[in-house]
């Protein structure tokens, strides 16, 4: 659990909702349970995020009624599209979901930063790739014994391919964010 209230995975997804549109907090806890069921998000951890992400000037209150619904702030769509950036390029997307739900909001950047940072990542992960291709190379056992790594090798490859691919079709407009 996050020392810091606003280290907390829900943070994005639930500013991302809220770029969408002003919800109240059972409705931002009922649409995170709709589309990230893995997050397992909690009421009583949704309603201190609100509350958080209010003293911190990214949400505030948006009119009248009872749930009180909260709208996005400048400083939280700010918040909301540098943590896109920092989730896409330093998120390990084989230790959390972080990763993932940045990629979720990829289109909430302008698409030559998108690109760009899909295209960084690709050329990390290579990397990841040719290191473990070169402890497989110099390990000189049979596969069984490292079974692991080979798996690890092919994933590698197949997202490195992905992220770059991906970063094309952004740059050729093949791919552009609804609006």
């Amino acid at each position: 659990m996050p020392t810091n209230a606003l280290d907390n995975p829900l943070v994005l997804p639930m500013l991302g909702l809220l770029v969408e549109t002003p919800r109240h907090q059972y409705a931002l806890l009922r649409e995170l349970r709709t589309r990230y069921p893995f997050l397992n998000p909690k009421t009583s951890t949704v309603y201190t995020l609100v509350g958080t992400l209010t003293r911190n000037g990214l949400v505030e209150p948006d009119g009248d009624g009872d749930p009180q619904p909260v709208r996005l702030t400048e400083a939280g769509l700010a918040d909301f599209r540098e943590r896109i950036e920092r989730q896409l390029r330093d998120a390990d997307p084989n230790l959390d979901s972080r990763f993932l739900i940045a990629l979720a909001y990829l289109g909430a950047l302008p698409p030559e930063r998108a690109a760009t940072l899909l295209r960084d990542r690709a050329e990390r992960v290579r990397d990841q790739h040719h290191e473990l291709s070169a402890t497989l190379d110099n390990a000189a056992l049979p596969e069984m014994h490292m079974i692991e790594v080979h798996f690890l090798v092919s994933r590698l490859e197949h997202d490195a391919a992905w992220l770059a691919r991906t970063a094309a079709r952004i740059e050729s407009g093949d791919l552009v964010p609804p609006r």
